[in-house]
């Protein structure tokens, strides 16, 4: 699939994806991408397909040798990688693989990997070639927020995140990732910290690497306000010369965090996370639990 009619088309989940799920949410993310590849809405084909984070869950493996916090290392977080690669290809059946293959290139699922004795966790992202069947690169957040500081396992690999696809060069985020790029955020942060010198190096790495595409996968966006701030610090990394490829778009779970209601209306939030409905387009889909 060379030439595409559109760059990116969002899976919209309208709930949380892994609600009603035990340790795993390995069937009904099945069930959801088939919903969303079958969908006769769909509007041709697209470089990429994207799903938010969590969007697959599952637990830790029996044994792991990792640590989480500032202590994660690549080792450890690989250790995950594997782990986390057998639940995605459970996800990719046949069905799914075979309906997505008309449709989309590149297939990015966010993974979450849960202790549930520890509450140590890990947030990866899986880049999947459709056509191969398969992961074809791998990475996670590597910023946390303050209260993940000691129990993420945190990606500390930040060229994971740079993904070149002929001449698309594309960022590839975790959850909190973004705000790497809001002024905001900088403003409040210790100078010297751990988090300061882990947002500086990301954003150094990513104007070395001048994206054409930018690509985030959230958790739970219920505001067309929360990423607003981020987002205005990221797009200024993208090309600005007319013509020239920008596109960028948050993958989006539609639902509260704490169980309320949802901030701002789905169109709203839909509208607010994109750059353009011609080059973003959005299918939605509805857990079955």
């Amino acid at each position: 699939m060379a030439n595409y009619d559109v760059p990116v088309v969002r899976v919209v989940v309208e709930g949380c994806p892994s609600a009603g799920s035990t340790e795993t949410n390995v069937p009904e993310a099945s069930k959801m991408l088939l919903q969303a590849f079958s969908n006769e809405e769909w509007p041709g084909d697209a470089m990429f397909a994207i799903a938010p984070g969590g969007f697959i869950t599952g637990p830790f493996p029996k044994r792991w040798d990792g640590s989480p916090g500032w202590s994660s290392c690549p080792e450890g977080f690989q250790e995950l990688v594997r782990h986390a690669d057998g639940l995605v290809r459970q996800v990719l059946t046949r069905q799914v693989l075979e309906a997505a293959r008309t449709r989309a290139e590149f297939l990015t699922l966010g993974v979450d990997l849960n202790d549930s004795d520890t509450h140590t966790h890990a947030e990866l992202v899986a880049i999947v070639d459709v056509n191969r069947g398969k992961p074809v690169q791998w990475t996670g957040k590597s910023y946390p927020v303050t209260a993940q500081e000691r129990t993420l396992v945190q990606e500390t690999n930040l060229e994971s995140h740079l993904f070149t696809c002929g001449t698309d060069r594309v960022l590839v985020l975790g959850c909190h990732d973004l705000n790497v790029f809001s002024r905001r955020a900088r403003a409040n942060m210790k100078a010297g910290s751990r988090k300061y010198r882990r947002s500086k190096r990301m954003r150094e790495l990513t104007r070395e690497f001048r994206p054409t595409m930018i690509l985030h996968h959230p958790h739970s966006t219920d505001s067309p306000r929360i990423w607003a701030t981020a987002w205005s610090g990221a797009r200024e990394l993208l090309p600005r010369r007319v013509g020239e490829r920008r596109e960028w778009a948050s993958a989006i779970g539609y639902y509260n965090k704490d169980d309320e209601k949802a901030r701002g209306t789905l169109r709203d939030v839909l509208r607010a996370t994109r750059c353009c409905a011609q080059q973003v387009v959005d299918i939605c889909v509805r857990p079955e639990n």
